[in-house]
Formats: C-alpha cells, sequence, structure tokens
C-alpha cells in the first residue's frame, strides 16, 4: 500500500505502476531462466535467453519511466520514443530465444534476420514520427508479432503442445493488448479516469510477457528437443 501511495504522484500512476511490477517480474523471471541457459552449456542459449531478458527489462523500464515522470518538452518527447522504441525491441528480443533454441538453423537464422530488420524500421518509425497515428503503431507492432507463421510447420515441429500453447497464447495477449491500445474510446476513458484503456493495454502486456517467460523457460528445460 505504501508503494502504491508512492506511485500516486506519478504523471500516469497505474500505468507506472502495473510497467513497474513488470519490471519486478523480469528481475525474478530473469534468475531461473539464465541459469538454466547457462547449465544446458549452449551459448546461443545464454546470449538469446539474455537478450530476451534485457529487451523485456529496457521496455518496462522505459514505460515506468514514461509514464511516472512529468518532465517537459524535449525531454517529454525523448521518454515517449524510448517507451515506444522499446516495443519493437522486446518482440524481437522474444523472438530470438524461439529462433535459436526451437528452430532448426536455416529457418531460425532467417526469422531472426526478418524479425531484427522489422525491428529496426520500428525503432526509426518512432524516432522520426513519434506521434504517428495508433493504428499506424498497433499495425507495425502485431505485424512484427505475426511473422513467425511464416515458419508455424517448424514451430509445431520443434514445440511441445505446451510450449507452443505458451508461445501462441503470449502472442494473443499481446495482440488483444494492441488492438484495445489502438482504440481511443474516449467515452469509456471519461468514465475509469484511474483504469482506461491505456492501463488495459499494459495488463495484457503483462499477461504476453509471462506467457513467453514461461514459453521459454519450458524449452530451456528441455533442450535436447530441439537439438536432434
Amino acid at each position: 500500500m505504501l508503494l502504491f501511495r508512492y506511485f500516486n504522484k506519478a504523471k500516469d500512476p497505474m500505468s507506472a505502476y502495473t510497467h513497474f511490477w513488470g519490471m519486478i517480474m523480469t528481475v525474478v523471471a530473469a534468475i531461473p531462466l539464465l541459469n538454466t541457459s547457462y547449465k544446458t552449456g549452449h551459448g546461443s542459449f545464454i546470449l538469446s535467453t539474455s537478450i530476451f531478458m534485457l529487451s523485456m527489462f529496457l521496455l518496462y523500464t522505459a514505460s515506468t519511466c514514461y509514464h511516472f515522470f512529468n518532465p517537459q518538452g524535449a525531454l517529454a518527447v525523448t521518454l515517449k520514443k524510448f517507451d515506444h522504441i522499446m516495443i519493437s525491441v522486446l518482440i524481437a528480443g522474444s523472438y530470438t530465444p524461439i529462433c535459436c533454441i526451437c528452430l532448426p538453423k536455416p529457418i531460425g537464422t532467417l526469422l531472426l534476420v526478418i524479425i531484427w530488420s522489422l525491428a529496426t524500421i520500428g525503432i526509426l518509425i518512432k524516432v522520426f514520427f513519434v506521434f504517428c497515428p495508433r493504428w499506424v503503431s498497433s499495425v507495425l507492432y502485431i505485424g512484427m508479432g505475426w511473422i513467425c507463421i511464416i515458419s508455424i510447420s517448424s514451430l509445431l515441429k520443434a514445440l511441445s503442445p505446451l510450449q507452443f500453447g505458451l508461445l501462441l497464447l503470449g502472442g494473443i495477449f499481446y495482440s488483444v493488448g494492441g488492438v484495445i491500445y489502438s482504440l481511443k474510446a474516449s467515452s469509456y476513458n471519461k468514465r475509469h479516469k484511474t483504469f482506461g484503456t491505456h492501463e488495459i493495454f499494459h495488463v495484457f502486456v503483462l499477461l504476453g510477457s509471462l506467457c513467453h517467460i514461461l514459453c521459454v523457460f519450458n524449452c530451456l528445460c528441455n533442450p535436447l528437443i530441439h537439438l536432434q
């Protein structure tokens, strides 16, 4: 309760509060994930898991800072840019362990190049056009998130039903959140000023992250499946 009262001072209290807990979740999850990846003895597993967890931590940190602090002028724009840029980074970061741990090299490498290329485009768009319409951002993020359909047959072969289910469920949570984010829903937000559509979007992002953390952890615990 004391922590929540502290966040009441924030620019967007509930948005900052929800993604602050995303930071905590990431730090807690990083311990078993990185430890398990290290025990596999595979450099690509360790590196890809590190990229995944770092991208997630940076996203929640950037989001928390953007919604907590209320600077003016150029600093406000800079925080907004980092907040939006990290979405593309997290999407690519989430693909990285799946491509490196689960998929066979040809398709995994191809998908990795494609997703980081799209992430670079997303970063550049936000650097130069951070105030572009919300629907543009949502289309970009959802498109990046579902580019894996080009390797759907390989994913179905490489992943167990549980792993694929967690990967899919995480994608659904992120996508529903993206759709909610793109909707202004002015009338709803006027009635729910404390917890509007943006805060709901944040909750769906948290759920998507949790699913993908569990998916990657399960893949790391069963590495032989993906090395055959």
